[in-house]
């Protein structure tokens, strides 16, 4: 058993040889599918990376009429948190002095603080600070306060609009990834018609050596299995030609596409993925591989 495995495989390795420049242009499609789907997978990881800073630095705030006592506010901030528990994140409350306390060490010493010190009093109002856990629910909160209910307490809700810019990082992060995957597939495709013609060319520069091993009483798996080794070594080579490619140039640039991608690294996200990322690479390049060998392999073999 072992014998005919080491066979199998050392005939596949001199198939792969044999067609040396066929070999190579087969290696070098699958390299651009397994790089297309590995910039895929990056991209994912930045734009989740992105609409997570943009998530927690968006919120809406609710402002109370200044009569209103904490107690009351706090009250509030209870029911919210009870009714709508399935839409909330966090919900933060904010003080008329913490405000101001906040906003004299945001502006210190310029004309926003002179302005306060011109006025003599705190103008901010007391409010709750809401995040919630999808871009889209932000509606929900705010057509929650403005109810009724809330019209004696409540001065002013600010605002669910800002929600919309993660929803629309959301969309077109969607939108990409979908032509990416659409690209993807479509040049998979094409290395699998060009490693499906190579191995034709293959199979059929060797028809007489095939003729003679089934003419000695070979079976179509003996037959098959070498030229699927074959078609599999393309896409291990692409796999890893990728994988170290993506590895070096990552490290060189690497701070400057943390600069670009607004402190996403996507070398420290390669490294922290490399398992995942090395098990996608190998996964779609032997796949094309392998694929497109057995189905060469099939046809010739129905012939």
């Amino acid at each position: 058993m072992i014998k005919y495995i080491v066979k199998i495989l050392k005939s596949g390795w001199n198939y792969l040889w044999r067609q040396g420049f066929l070999s190579f242009a087969t290696s070098l499609v699958i390299f651009i599918a397994v790089v297309l789907g590995t910039v895929l997978i990056i991209f994912h990881g930045g734009a989740s990376f992105m609409t997570g800073i943009i998530k927690d630095k968006i919120d809406i705030s609710v402002y109370f009429n200044e009569q209103v006592s904490m107690d009351k506010i706090l009250e509030v901030r209870d029911q919210l948190l009870k009714e709508k528990k399935e839409v909330i994140a966090k919900v933060d409350f904010v003080s008329s002095e913490d405000a101001y306390s906040a906003f004299t060490k945001d502006h210190n010493n310029d004309t926003y603080t002179q302005s306060l010190d011109a006025i003599g009093s705190n103008p901010f109002l007391p409010s709750l600070v809401v995040q919630t856990k999808d871009p889209a629910q932000y509606k929900v909160v705010s057509d929650y306060f403005r109810q009724d209910q809330f019209s004696e307490l409540v001065y002013d809700v600010n605002d669910y609009r800002r929600g919309f810019a993660i929803e629309r990082l959301s969309s077109l992060a969607t939108g990409i990834n979908r032509m990416g995957l659409a690209v993807t597939i479509f040049l998979s495709l094409i290395a699998l018609i060009i490693t499906f013609n190579t191995l034709r060319l293959s199979i059929y520069s060797q028809k007489e050596e095939i003729e003679i091993m089934r003419l000695v009483g070979a079976k179509n798996s003996f037959v098959r299995w070498p030229f699927l080794i074959q078609g599999a070594l393309c896409g291990f080579i692409a796999s890893i030609l990728a994988f170290i490619v993506f590895l070096v140039v990552l490290f060189i640039f690497r701070g400057s596409l943390e600069q670009l991608f607004m402190g996403f690294n996507p070398f420290n996200f390669f490294i922290s993925n490399i398992l995942i990322i090395l098990i996608a690479q190998l996964f779609i390049g032997v796949g094309l591989g392998l694929i497109s060998s057995y189905f060469a392999v099939r046809r010739y073999l129905k012939d």
